[in-house]
């Protein structure tokens, strides 16, 4: 299959020895994104309606602010999300006042909470919204679909993608969702156990390393050769 601007960074991404492609095309995306935001295009009338109503995460507003790079531009972005959200809560509190004063006043003077707690409500929600989120989760899904017609098209994209090192569990569980929505019964059959045979045998191999980096602490195993075990924690943690 002829490459495109599309399945250049899906082809890189299982070309990088290492744990997760899916990871390193996550992490590729979102600094991308992240630099996206505090660029530019944070002045965009579209952009900050979006950041006005969503917010970020507090991962990412961390990264945002990490990299120092638009310091101006986030507080600017900060101040508006700020009188946004203010306002909306007011408007809340206010309702929520209103709601409680009428269930008191009927029900012969007994007082009752509201049957909805609003502002509970609109937090609760709130917290699990983010613009960079949005964008990350909604690209990782394409990302996927090309994996799928690469996988099912592409001889020497599925001999790059049979040879990888599996994929951390969150990603595991994406791809195995992912194809039974998009795949048919026969090819989600076969993508499934072609997937759980890669990922099976490479969890043996990093659970092996992990162990013999927890053996070479026995003094016994001093002068032993560490292997592969050096790095084995971080790579561990990474897949799970």
């Amino acid at each position: 299959m002829k490459e495109t601007i599309y399945t250049i960074p899906v082809t890189e991404a299982f070309e990088k020895d290492c744990e997760c492609p899916l990871c390193e095309l996550k992490n590729r995306f979102e600094k991308d994104t992240v630099e996206y935001f505090i660029g530019p295009s944070l002045m965009q009338p579209e952009t900050r309606i979006e950041t006005n109503d969503t917010g970020f995460c507090a991962r990412h507003f961390e990264q945002m602010y990490a990299t120092q790079a638009n310091r101006l531009g986030l507080g600017l972005m900060l101040d508006t999300y700020l009188h946004e959200q203010i306002s909306r809560l007011k408007k809340l509190a206010e309702t929520q006042k209103n709601l409680k004063s009428s269930e008191k006043n009927s029900l012969f003077g007994k007082s009752k909470s509201p049957k909805n707690d609003l502002i509970v409500e609109y937090l609760h929600e709130h917290k699990t919204k983010c613009a960079i989120c949005n964008k990350l989760n909604y690209t990782m899904k394409r990302y996927t679909e090309i994996i799928f017609q690469l996988y099912f098209s592409d001889r020497e994209f599925n001999n790059k993608f049979k040879s990888c090192k599996g994929f951390c569990l969150p990603h595991l569980e994406m791809l195995l969702s992912e194809s039974k929505k998009i795949n048919n019964a026969s090819k989600h059959s076969e993508f499934t156990n072609i997937v759980m045979d890669i990922e099976l045998s490479n969890l043996e191999r990093i659970e092996k390393e992990v162990d013999w980096f927890t053996k070479k602490f026995d003094y016994r195993n001093q002068e032993a050769p560490w292997g592969n075990s050096k790095d084995a924690l971080p790579r561990g943690i990474n897949k799970m």
